[in-house]
């Protein structure tokens, strides 16, 4: 099976993802599938905006009208988003928004892009999540340093039933 993928910057889930509502993360997702997804036919490379409509939304985030609007117009205040008219002005106000037609939506480079040199240096970022090198899988059960859950086959009762009797093992 072939599978087709869109790449969602990073940086929206070791910094930003903890503080996005469910509406706002599925309206970025939408945003980043129409425009990361998509190679423009004219440049060869990615978009970086695109046109995106009113039922659009309403289909792929299965959202009301009314959340949908509050959410572009959240995301658009916390610069998440950039909107832009048909003639590439940016639209910042929901009534400037109003009666378009046509509104080309954009991530925010500001918010996604990756850090600088500079800022590597200075120590102006923040550690992710998760790091490779120092990341180990422990087992840290009361304090006990048990093996890691090993891949065990049968139905679920004769699962259940090994594990009763490991329990006992290791009193």
């Amino acid at each position: 099976m072939i599978f087709k993928h869109t790449q969602v910057p990073n940086i929206l889930f070791d910094t930003h993802l903890p503080d996005l509502t469910e509406s706002e993360l599925k309206i970025l997702l939408v945003i980043i599938r129409q425009t990361n997804g998509w190679i423009d036919k004219f440049t060869g490379k990615r978009k970086t905006k695109d046109r995106i409509t009113q039922s659009q939304f309403i289909i792929k985030t299965g959202l009301s009208k009314r959340i949908i609007s509050k959410t572009l117009k959240m995301l658009s205040d916390k610069n998440f988003i950039s909107i832009y008219d048909r003639k590439h002005n940016l639209v910042k106000n929901a009534i400037d928004r109003r009666g378009k037609s046509i509104l080309l939506y954009s991530l925010n480079p500001m918010h996604f892009t990756t850090t600088t040199n500079a800022q590597r240096d200075t120590g102006l970022v923040q550690k992710s999540a998760y790091n490779k090198r120092n990341y180990k899988k422990e087992n840290l059960t009361k304090g006990s340093s048990l093996p890691i859950r090993q891949n065990t086959t049968g139905t679920i009762g004769e699962i259940i039933e090994q594990s009763k009797y490991q329990a006992l093992l290791r009193l």
